[in-house]
């Protein structure tokens, strides 16, 4: 006898039908979250100035896109240039000469830590 299952998720904010499972972590808790796409669309953009300036830590194999189950995952843009490993930022790729032209001008001489997006402003700004 064949058996067929669906499995229908169900959106955990208004209660309609899910696209996704998205899945985070904070203050060491890891969460998943069933959302449509503009919930999770949402969710992304509130965490994304928190995330743009933090570091990765850890993390898996799996990349950085949401776990869809039982629907191909939605074809995403991401302007942060990342290794296989996902640890490479925009301001690890510069040239030396870039990097101190970009420290001149962003006034973080000393910086250990460096945004992805404020990298970007100086790349969008003509590298001044």
């Amino acid at each position: 006898m064949a058996r067929t299952v669906v499995v229908q998720l169900t959106d955990d904010l208004d209660g309609g039908e899910a696209d996704e499972t998205v899945s985070f972590a904070i203050d060491g808790k890891s969460f998943e979250i069933d959302l449509n796409a503009k919930n999770a669309d949402r969710l992304r953009g509130a965490l994304r100035p928190f995330v743009d300036a933090a570091r990765v830590t850890g993390g898996t194999s799996r990349g950085n896109g949401p776990r869809v189950r039982g629907r191909a995952p939605a074809a995403t843009s991401r302007s942060r240039a990342r290794s296989p490993g996902g640890t490479a930022t925009l301001f690890s790729q510069l040239d030396s000469e870039e990097r101190d032209r970009f420290r001149a001008w962003s006034d973080l001489p000393n910086a250990r830590r460096i945004a992805d997006s404020r990298v970007q402003e100086w790349i969008d700004l003509g590298k001044p």
